[in-house]
């Protein structure tokens, strides 16, 4: 026990020895921002260090290529039993591939020829199935849900009825085992219309309206302003010949350039709560206007919260994703 705080400590600068490792289950837009393969690697390496127990990995997205480039990193890294689910089909057809491009994700894992461990990607789970199944199985009120892409899945748990897998609704089973829901989405200092929120308004809705338990928000504006360097990606995903992650960098623009972390200060505050990283705003709702415009008011009675940063605290976080990316995982390590 001792070598593995040691461990830890030397790699992440904090100790999980004494309490559990995080519940995390981790819904991704795969494909759609780069920011995405950078939150997943992270993961990954808190598993390696203790920190986290990731349950499962959704795709927010019906493209196969997202799911593909999950299963392919999920190998590469070591944690090939992670279960996995695609959304099948989208709550309404808003969502429209505004970039001609292939996405990344689609041309990664057909360009390279990336080991496996799903056989047939055509009978992994709905997004929504398997948060049944993820949540019906925990005994403790103690998962944190990551949710970095679209509402979709989130707002089908919520509408789900009892069936063979619970009796309980979906708002029963997030009541039973879900602690906190932590969000990349709206934009709530500069309100304007977001990403994640227009691709599919109807579902964030309802998520924002009724989801039981905290919500956490880390939205457009604060990500924008944390980049992560080229050097970052060029220098410390050089280990293996064609790593998804620089693969990924190096199609969805002309390297070199610095992009910005959204999806990967979720990760961060989710799994390394800390006053050196961010504060939170005052509790509040959401409202999303009919532009997918967000708007966040204060209300004591109201358990949503968004979190904010200063100067200080912004290039601690970008310290932070630049360090964790030097780190090799575990299954290179041997």
């Amino acid at each position: 026990m001792k070598k593995i705080c040691l461990f830890v400590v030397l790699i992440f600068g904090i100790c999980s020895v004494m309490s559990s490792p995080k519940k995390i289950i981790f819904d991704t837009d795969m494909g759609n921002d780069v920011d995405d393969v950078i939150a997943l690697d992270m993961l990954y390496k808190y598993q390696d260090a203790g920190l986290v127990d990731i349950l499962g990995i959704i795709s927010s997205k019906r493209e196969t290529g997202s799911v593909k480039l999950i299963d392919a990193m999920g190998t590469i890294y070591g944690y090939p039993k992670i279960p996995l689910a695609i959304t099948k089909t989208y709550a309404s057809e808003q969502y429209v591939c505004r970039n001609k491009r292939k996405n990344y994700a689609d041309f990664v894992v057909d360009k390279f020829s990336y080991n496996h461990t799903i056989t047939d990607f055509d009978k992994v789970d709905d997004g929504y199935i398997l948060l049944r199944k993820l949540l019906a199985a925990s005994l403790e009120k103690d998962i944190t849900i990551v949710a970095v892409g679209f509402s979709t899945n989130l707002a089908r748990l919520i509408k789900s009825k009892g069936d063979e897998i619970s009796p309980l609704s979906g708002l029963e089973l997030i009541q039973k085992s879900v602690d906190k829901l932590v969000m990349m989405a709206g934009n709530f200092q500069v309100p304007k219309k977001e990403y994640n929120i227009y691709n599919d308004r109807f579902s964030a809705t309802i998520v924002f309206e009724q989801w039981p338990t905290p919500i956490f928000f880390t939205d457009f504006e604060l990500g924008y302003h944390i980049l992560l360097p080229y050097t970052a990606i060029e220098q410390n995903f050089s280990y293996m010949d064609h790593h998804p992650v620089l693969e990924s960098f190096n199609y969805y623009e002309k390297m070199p350039y610095n992009r910005p972390m959204w999806d990967a200060t979720a990760v961060l505050f989710a799994v390394e709560p800390s006053k050196k990283y961010f504060s939170l705003s005052k509790s509040g709702y959401v409202t999303v206007t009919h532009s997918s415009v967000t708007y966040f008011y204060e209300d004591k009675k109201s358990n949503r919260y968004y979190y904010k940063v200063d100067d200080k605290q912004r290039m601690a976080i970008q310290r932070r994703l630049v360090s964790i990316t030097k780190i090799l995982p575990k299954s290179f390590s041997k």
